[in-house]
């Protein structure tokens, strides 16, 4: 089952950060903005790296066509690594952009911004070649941005094999849906038995792999079986998402129909999941003597690697 899914334009932004004290641009940091980010590396993410001292860029916020190019208005992201002990390196990958846009940080400065004053945030999909080794030592891995043809000084990058985020759309729901397509934030609660579908990104490599930077191809490849992720169902009033466990009690635990990229989509990830055919005593969403309940199920969604991420809604009790 593969939804309609027009939820590109929701990817996140999510980054990382480690930047060596070097003159030239300098990676500052990921996520909605310049802060010190937390996120790591995995294959097919979709992403953002927060540069500052750039140029400016004529035209910024500019977006890339499909296939996504590996240079957007000058500008060009490499990952390089190279194996630990003997180092040998592995092949060079260039990264397919989506977009870029530029910030000014001094509101009172001229126009032209100084470069100085410049955040340039560039949003790509990490290629799914990308090499990650979750149980010994990964790969030395390092990044390089390069802007009309002058590299940066090469910022070292953390890898894994998966980095799992649920993406919201529609006023900062999250991006579930019924099986038909519509959000559940339209409205309509599910009921027990009832197939869900989660959007998100960072489920790591896929068999088969997926070209990079292009639309999913049909039939969409999927999450190696050994690599699955579990939906981890918490039910009662106003559950919350959580650590997710793996081996919930018998109707605790949702039922996996399908994970793996979506249709159509670059970098787009969905899990599908059956409800339990039966759900226990929980309370129903809204005013419940003087107890206001928001959420009466949380899912958690986890992977063998350890990387997982939730979200809360209410269902039909």
């Amino acid at each position: 089952m593969h939804p309609s899914a027009p939820f590109f334009l929701c990817l996140p932004l999510l980054g990382i950060l480690s930047a060596n004290a070097q003159s030239g641009p300098t990676l500052s940091g990921s996520g909605f903005s310049a802060a010190p980010p937390s996120v790591a590396l995995s294959p097919g993410l979709v992403t953002t790296f927060w540069v500052a001292g750039l140029n400016p860029i004529p035209g910024a916020p500019v977006q890339a066509p499909v296939p996504l190019p590996t240079e957007l208005a000058g500008i060009a992201l490499t990952i390089s690594q190279s194996t630990y002990g003997k180092g040998f390196p592995l092949p060079t990958l260039p990264v397919p952009i989506i977009s870029i846009a530029q910030t000014n940080n001094c509101p009172q400065a001229p126009t032209p911004f100084p470069r100085g004053c410049i955040m340039t945030g560039i949003t790509v999909q990490v290629p799914y070649e990308l090499v990650v080794d979750p149980f010994t030592m990964p790969p030395y891995t390092a990044l390089t941005i390069t802007q009309d043809g002058v590299d940066s000084p090469s910022f070292n990058v953390n890898t894994a094999h998966d980095n799992v985020h649920i993406l919201t759309c529609a006023g900062l729901a999250p991006c579930i849906t019924h099986a038909d397509g519509s959000l559940l934030s339209a409205g309509t609660l599910p009921v027990a038995g009832e197939i869900l579908t989660i959007y998100l990104v960072g489920l790591g490599a896929t068999t088969p792999l997926a070209p990079d930077g292009q639309p999913t191809p049909i039939p969409a490849p999927t999450i190696p079986c050994c690599f699955d992720p579990f939906v981890d169902l918490v039910f009662g009033a106003n559950a919350g998402p959580s650590a997710p466990v793996m081996n919930r009690p018998a109707g605790q635990q949702a039922t996996l129909t399908f994970a793996g990229l979506s249709p159509g989509q670059i970098g787009l990830y969905q899990i599908n999941f059956q409800l339990p055919a039966t759900f226990p005593s929980i309370p129903a969403c809204g005013v419940n003597g003087n107890l206001t309940v928001t959420s009466n199920l949380a899912i958690n969604i986890g992977t063998p690697y350890y990387s997982h991420d939730g979200l809360s809604i209410c269902v039909q009790p």
